[in-house]
């Protein structure tokens, strides 16, 4: 049972050992070097689905060289870059995009937590203020009582 465990770990090392790294396609550039450039910036600016916190100009994934021939595709056929954009979010959704639009959505999302931690500070202020301002009541008998039991047990102990 070992050995079969171990020959697998083995296997499995020399699989990734073996395995092409960092292979990514040669993409042919775009005729005109002005909307290279374009391409070049968008696919900086369009996140990567497979790698998620990477932009498809800087991942291997097969998905995002797929992505690169898509922004150059559209960018070829005339296609602005806020097109490009909307071609993507409306695909994948606006998490494709690493500076998504301005919206209420977005707006919501930024501004919740800051009226949150307002309305929770504001809370504990007012809690703070009432505890203040509410006077201490006077002992009730079974208060009086009980320090009078207290003194009376000091004035044992302390002859004893």
């Amino acid at each position: 049972m070992r050995r079969a465990l171990l020959s697998l770990f083995v296997m499995g090392w020399l699989a990734l050992l073996a395995a092409p790294q960092g292979v990514q396609a040669v993409e042919a550039p775009l005729s005109d070097p002005a909307l290279e450039v374009r391409a070049q910036n968008l696919a900086r600016e369009i996140r990567c689905v497979v790698c998620e916190n990477e932009p498809v100009a800087l991942s291997s994934a097969e998905i995002a060289v797929d992505m690169r021939k898509a922004i150059r595709e559209r960018i070829a056929a005339g296609d602005s870059d806020a097109q490009v954009r909307r071609f993507f979010a409306d695909r994948y959704g606006e998490f494709v995009l690493l500076r998504p639009r301005v919206g209420v959505d977005t707006i919501a999302l930024w501004v919740t937590p800051l009226v949150l931690l307002l309305f929770g500070g504001l809370g504990l202020y007012l809690a703070s203020r009432r505890s203040q301002a509410a006077p201490m009541s006077a002992p009730t008998v079974d208060d009086a009582q009980a320090m009078a039991a207290l003194k009376e047990f000091e004035n044992k102990s302390s002859s004893d």
